[in-house]
C-alpha cells in the first residue's frame, strides 16, 4: 500500500474524530441528540442530506450497473432518485410546518393518525418496518466499506469490515449533531475525491468521446469467462434489462425513496419549513455534478477494463479501476471518498434505527414512564453502537449488489409509506382504517410479488395499497381535527398543540443537565 493512501487516511480518520468531539458539544437535551432539537441550520441541512443521499449504492452500485448494463442505469437510478430528490421540497414544506413537528417517521404517523390512542399500534408496525428496511441498508454500507477497505490495504473482506466499527463510535457518540457536522464534511470529500477520480479515468481514456466509442462495440463479458456482452447493448436506453424491469427500477427508486423514513426525518430537523425546503433544493443542485462523475467513471471503467476477474462483482468496479490507472494520492482520494459514503449513510440509519427503538417502541409501550435525559441518551448511544456491531456480523456474507438491495428496499418503503404520507399530508379525510389498510397491504402486496418474481413488485403494492387505503377511508369516519389540523392551517389550536405535547412527553425547556458523555460537561 503506497504511503499516500496511508497518509490521507490518518488524516481523515483525525479530522473525522475532531468534528465528532466538536459537535457532540452542541448536545445539550435528548432532542439535540435525535433530531438537532429542530435548529439546523442550512449548511449542515444540505451536507447531512447530500452525504446521506450518497451512499455506496451510489458510489459504487450505480458505476458497478453502469459498467454491467450501460446508460440503463442512468434511467433506473440516477433518474429515479433525481426524481424523488425533486418531489422533496413539496413534502419538506408540509412536514415541518407543524410548531412541534415529530421526532421520528413512526411518530409522524402517529401524530397524523393516532393522536388519541395511548398505545399507538401503527406506530409500532412502522418503527419494526423501517427498522428491518434501515438495517438492511446500514448492512449495505459495511459491505461496501469492506470492499474499498480490504482493497485499499490487502486485508481480507471478513477483517476489514470491523474497520467500520472505529468510524461508527467517533460519528455516532454525538447523535444527530455528530452525524450532520461529519456528513458534512464527508459530502465535500465525496465531491472532490469523485472529481479527482472523473480526471484519472479521462486521462486514461482519452476523454469521454473514447469512452463512448470503446462500450459502444465491446462485447466484453462481465467477469472473465462469462457469456458475450451484445454488441451496442450498453448505449440503449433499456440495456440487458428490459423496459418492464427498467421501469420497475425506476418506480421504486423515485416513489420509495421520496417518502422513506430517513427523508421524512430529514425535513423535521430543520429550525424552520423555508430552511426544510431550501435544504432539498440546494439538495439536488449539489448532486448534479457527483452523479455526472459517477456516470462517467462507470462507463470510462468498462473501457479500461473490459472483464473484471473471475470471482468479482461489480461493485469492486471502482475500487479496482482507481488502483490500477489513479496516481497514488488521487487513489487515496477517491478511495476516501467511497468509505466517507459509506460511513455517512451508515451512521445516518443506524441512528434512526436506534432512536427509533427508544422513541416508537419503548416509549410508544411505556408511555407513562419517568424520562431521564441523560440516561436514555446514553442508552441510545449504546443502542447504535450494538446495532453497528450485528450489522458488521451480517455483512461477512454479503448477499446482493448494493444497487439492487436499496432498489428492493425503497420499493418496500415506497408500497407501503407513499399513500399514507401523500394523502396525509394533503387529504384531511385521510384517516386511521386508511393508514393501516396502506401500510399492511402495500408490504404484503410487495413482498408476495417480489417473492412470485413479480417484474414490477412494487407497482403491485402500491396499487394494492392505493385501493385498500380508498376503501378503509369511505367505510369509516372522518379524523379528529388534532390530527391534520397542524399540517393544513398557518396556526394550530391549542387542543392540537396539547396533543403534540402529550405525545413527545417533554417540557419546552431545555434540560438543564448536561450529558454525561459530553467532554467538559
Amino acid at each position: 500500500m503506497d504511503i499516500s493512501y496511508i497518509i490521507v487516511f490518518g488524516l481523515y480518520v483525525v479530522f473525522l474524530a475532531w468534528t465528532s468531539w466538536k459537535s457532540s458539544q452542541q448536545v445539550e437535551s435528548l432532542s439535540d441528540f435525535t433530531t438537532g432539537g429542530h435548529r439546523m441550520g442550512l449548511l449542515l441541512g444540505i451536507g447531512t442530506s447530500v452525504a446521506t443521499w450518497v451512499s455506496v449504492a451510489s458510489v459504487m452500485g450505480v458505476p458497478g450497473f453502469l459498467y454491467r448494463t450501460g446508460i440503463a442505469a442512468i434511467i433506473g437510478w440516477v433518474a429515479g432518485w433525481f426524481l424523488a430528490t425533486a418531489i422533496m421540497p413539496i413534502l419538506a414544506y408540509k412536514v415541518r410546518r407543524p410548531e412541534m413537528p415529530a421526532r421520528t417517521f413512526p411518530e409522524f404517523i402517529r401524530m397524523r393518525y393516532e393522536p388519541f390512542q395511548k398505545v399507538s399500534y401503527l406506530q409500532l408496525i412502522v418503527a419494526v418496518l423501517m427498522f428491518v428496511g434501515y438495517f438492511i441498508f446500514s448492512h449495505l454500507q459495511v459491505v461496501g466499506f469492506g470492499i474499498v477497505f480490504s482493497t485499499i490495504t490487502g486485508i481480507p473482506y471478513e477483517w476489514a469490515i470491523f474497520g467500520f466499527l472505529v468510524f461508527l463510535i467517533m460519528t455516532c457518540t454525538g447523535g444527530f449533531w455528530s452525524v450532520a457536522a461529519t456528513d458534512t464534511v464527508n459530502a465535500i470529500l465525496i465531491l472532490v475525491g469523485l472529481a479527482f477520480g472523473l480526471w484519472a479515468v479521462l486521462t486514461a481514456t482519452g476523454g469521454i468521446g473514447n469512452i463512448l466509442d470503446a462500450v459502444a462495440v465491446t462485447t466484453a463479458p462481465v467477469n472473465v469467462g462469462g457469456p458475450p456482452m451484445k454488441a451496442g447493448i450498453m448505449l440503449t436506453p433499456e440495456g440487458s434489462f428490459g423496459w418492464g424491469a427498467l421501469m420497475a427500477i425506476f418506480m421504486a427508486n423515485a416513489m420509495g425513496a421520496s417518502v422513506s423514513p430517513h427523508w421524512i426525518a430529514r425535513f423535521m430537523a430543520p429550525k424552520n419549513t423555508k430552511a426544510a425546503v431550501l435544504q432539498m433544493m440546494w439538495t439536488v443542485i449539489v448532486l448534479i455534478p457527483i452523479f455526472i462523475c459517477l456516470i462517467i467513471i462507470g462507463l470510462g471503467a468498462k473501457a479500461l477494463l473490459p472483464s473484471l476477474p473471475a470471482g468479482k462483482t461489480t461493485d469492486y468496479i471502482m475500487p479496482l479501476i482507481v488502483q490500477q490507472y489513479a496516481p497514488p494520492f488521487v487513489g487515496a482520494m477517491t478511495l476516501i471518498a467511497i468509505m466517507a459514503a459509506a460511513v455517512s449513510t451508515a451512521n445516518s440509519m443506524l441512528l434512526h434505527c436506534g432512536t427509533s427503538i427508544y422513541y416508537d417502541i419503548y416509549r410508544a409501550l411505556f408511555p407513562n414512564r419517568e424520562i431521564n435525559e441523560a440516561k436514555a441518551t446514553n442508552h441510545l448511544r449504546i443502542s447504535v453502537f450494538l446495532l453497528g456491531i450485528v450489522a458488521v456480523l451480517s455483512a461477512i456474507t454479503p448477499p446482493m449488489l448494493l444497487a439492487m438491495g436499496f432498489t428492493y428496499v425503497y420499493g418496500a418503503f415506497g408500497a407501503a409509506f407513499m399513500w399514507p404520507v401523500w394523502f396525509g399530508l394533503f387529504w384531511k379525510r385521510m384517516n386511521r382504517a386508511g393508514a393501516y389498510a396502506g401500510i399492511v397491504i402495500g408490504t404484503v402486496g410487495f413482498i408476495a410479488a417480489r417473492v412470485m418474481n413479480a417484474t414490477n413488485p412494487f407497482v403491485v403494492g402500491a396499487a394494492l395499497s392505493l385501493v385498500a387505503v380508498l376503501i378503509a377511508v369511505f367505510a369509516t369516519s372522518a379524523p379528529p381535527k388534532e390530527s391534520y389540523e397542524a399540517y393544513f392551517e398557518p396556526e394550530a389550536s391549542e387542543s392540537t398543540k396539547e396533543v403534540a405535547r402529550r405525545i413527545q412527553q417533554e417540557s419546552d425547556e431545555k434540560a438543564k443537565e448536561k450529558l454525561a458523555l459530553a467532554p467538559g460537561k
